[in-house]
């Protein structure tokens, strides 16, 4: 951003109403892996139950939007199938509004363009049984002043000393969801935490007045590390610049860049969304090879899907792919997670899981980023399954078979392949004791505890389930198949506590045991370490300096 010629943001819009409270406690109490995140205000965002999906302007239209162009694309969504296979939202970009306002401060738009004005185009949207999106700037010039495409720049066309005024009319036009940008606020130095917590609130005291939630979309580009603060006041915040910048072809870099920048999955959970931008999938220069890639890392990761292709001239492979029930209902899992990386064995063939809801069920995704087609494996113990699993390809609709331990199949270069596995919740004493050469006595979780941040403890040996771990490919100690050991916090400093979490592929999960007995982490280079040197039962499990000692040196047998 503040680069000529560099478009910024380009999102949607999380939510206004009285769940936030509860799903913002929930997001504080795991926040082990990430800055806690403040309660929000008594008037805030509501939630939504499931990633938003839906349709947005910004791609393929960029400012040079109208009635029309809006009304045929709500039309396309509800003739291609769209609509039935879940897609709902109807989110009008910027160009809807050139920043004049009336003596009171009102918007007031162009009836030429918009007749009836906004009330009028989201009457339209409902009267197909779709939502209605809209879009500001949180700053007080949005982002056709800084950056205009397509029309003239535009002074005041942010919201800024207008919070309340703004999404109050926003909510008394009828509007569902609103994207707020971030190019006045970012050329104004604005602190992203407050004036988003400020838009929320406003949000929130919009519904009260006329109780109608709105979705609230977070778009900062990842600017001040949204995913610390966001979760407590939307549904969704941008976790990098634009997929695709005006005037530009689609890129596959451009879609792994964003990819990789929302890699957040101690932030996500239900209600709550890591947002890599809208889709190119469909857009002219993408083949369905790569439409299926890009839509099968936003499902993998729990995503928004917004599709931002023209509908009304979708040919019949885009239509399939993302109308694809099966890869939808991986991206919709009620449970929320976000796919994290569990296995990398060449470099630039990686394995994603996802754990969905219901007992023993992963989707999985191998990615091929290298330049050659090559053969991808992916391990049950990777996953936190035992035995044997059965395994099925969503994009061929197929089911590949039982397998035991693992399947193996070649992926094309610069694709991927989705699937789902079924198989067994790792949940019996199956892995390796940890045993502190000191002590005798075994790395253990008290009580049995599956609770994100239980403290990992020395305690008697006894082979039970809460003694035994599985040291994984991608160097993870797992336990009871889906939880791992970390650094809470990804503490780098003495004296950082030792947890247990939910697995996710980041680096404060992963751990090198070394030849000369002690275990240390790949983030911090600390050791592994029995607190204060004790011996006895329940002594606390921490990361120190390496040394000599003995309580730094255990054994997995």
């Amino acid at each position: 951003m503040g680069i000529v010629g560099f478009r910024p943001g380009r999102t949607r819009a999380v939510v206004a109403g009285a769940l936030i409270a509860l799903a913002a406690l929930a997001t504080a109490v795991s926040a082990g892996q990430a800055t806690a995140v403040a309660a929000p205000a008594a008037a805030a965002a509501a939630v939504v139950s499931a990633p938003p999906m839906g349709w947005a302007s910004w791609n393929t239209f960029a400012a040079q939007i109208n009635a029309n162009v809006i009304k045929a694309q709500a039309d396309a969504m509800v003739s291609s199938g769209l609509k039935d296979a879940g897609y709902q939202y109807v989110n009008i970009d910027e160009g809807w509004w050139q920043g004049t306002r009336d003596g009171a401060g009102n918007i007031v738009v162009d009836t030429n363009e918009w007749p009836g004005g906004m009330k009028a185009i989201a009457d339209y949207i409902h009267s197909k049984g779709l939502k209605a999106g809209i879009y500001t700037d949180a700053g007080r010039d949005g982002c056709g002043y800084y950056f205009p495409t397509g029309r003239p720049a535009a002074p005041g066309s942010g919201s800024e000393g207008h919070y309340d005024q703004d999404f109050l009319q926003f909510s008394q036009w009828g509007f569902d969801f609103v994207k707020v940008d971030w190019c006045g606020g970012d050329a104004e130095g604005l602190n992203a935490r407050n004036a988003y917590q400020a838009i929320s609130d406003s949000i929130g005291r919009a519904t009260a007045q006329t109780g109608r939630p709105m979705v609230l979309s977070i778009c900062n580009w990842g600017r001040q590390n949204p995913w610390d603060w966001a979760p407590g006041m939307s549904s969704m915040w941008r976790t990098s610049a634009d997929i695709i910048y005006f005037g530009e072809s689609p890129s596959m870099d451009r879609v792994l860049t964003n990819f990789d920048a929302a890699q957040h999955p101690t932030a996500q959970s239900a209600g709550h969304y890591n947002d890599p931008d809208m889709l190119i999938a469909g857009m002219p220069g993408f083949t369905a090879a790569q439409n299926r890639t890009h839509v099968g890392m936003w499902a993998i990761s729990g995503a928004p899907l917004l599709a931002g292709n023209n509908l009304t001239q979708m040919s019949s492979d885009t239509r399939a792919i993302l109308t694809n029930r099966e890869v939808i209902a991986v991206d919709q899992d009620s449970l929320g997670r976000q796919g994290t990386r569990v296995a990398e064995d060449q470099t630039g063939r990686q394995v994603y899981s996802k754990t969905l809801s219901g007992s023993g069920r992963r989707a999985v995704l191998l990615l091929n980023r290298t330049g050659s087609a090559g053969n991808i494996t992916v391990r049950w113990s990777d996953l936190g399954l035992t035995g044997s699993a059965t395994v099925r390809n969503l994009w061929t609709a197929t089911d590949a078979g039982s397998f035991s331990g693992s399947y193996t199949t070649s992926v094309p270069a610069h694709e991927a392949v989705l699937l789902t596995v079924a198989g067994t919740d790792g949940s019996s004493p199956a892995g390796v004791s940890i045993v502190g050469t000191q002590s005798g006595r075994c790395i253990d979780i008290n009580n049995s505890s599956t609770t994100n941040g239980t403290q990992a403890q020395l305690w008697d040996c006894g082979g039970q389930a809460n003694q035994k771990w599985t040291y994984t490919s991608g160097k993870q100690l797992m336990i009871y198949g889906n939880k791992c050991l970390d650094a809470y916090n990804k503490g780098t400093t003495n004296g950082t506590t030792v947890v247990i979490w939910d697995c996710n592929g980041q680096t404060n999960q992963q751990w090198n045991v070394n030849t000369n007995g002690t275990i240390t982490g790949v983030q911090s280079g600390l050791c592994v370490d029995a607190s204060g040197a004790a011996t006895a039962n329940g002594t606390k499990i921490i990361l120190w300096t390496c040394g000599n000692g003995t309580n730094q040196r255990w054994t997995l047998r």
